[in-house]
């Protein structure tokens, strides 16, 4: 399960029952921001891997090695 699986859970439920995911977040754990602190960190991590990624892009391994060594 991902992070992402439990929000779009979370957010199906609320549709299907009219409730707002804080509600059923205070609810359940006793916590109303963590649908909003669970996307932040989803939108960090979705922006560092673009970043690891683009970087890798500009800088490939040499030809030929399978592994690179630490700077």
């Amino acid at each position: 399960m991902t992070h992402e699986t439990i929000i779009k859970e979370l957010e199906d439920y609320c549709r299907a029952t009219g409730l707002k995911p804080s509600t059923v977040c205070v609810r359940a754990l006793n916590d109303s921001r963590y649908v909003a602190r669970h996307q932040r960190r989803l939108a960090a991590l979705n922006r560092d891997a673009n970043k690891i990624r683009q970087y890798m892009a500009d800088n490939p391994a040499p030809a030929g090695t399978d592994q690179v060594a630490a700077e």
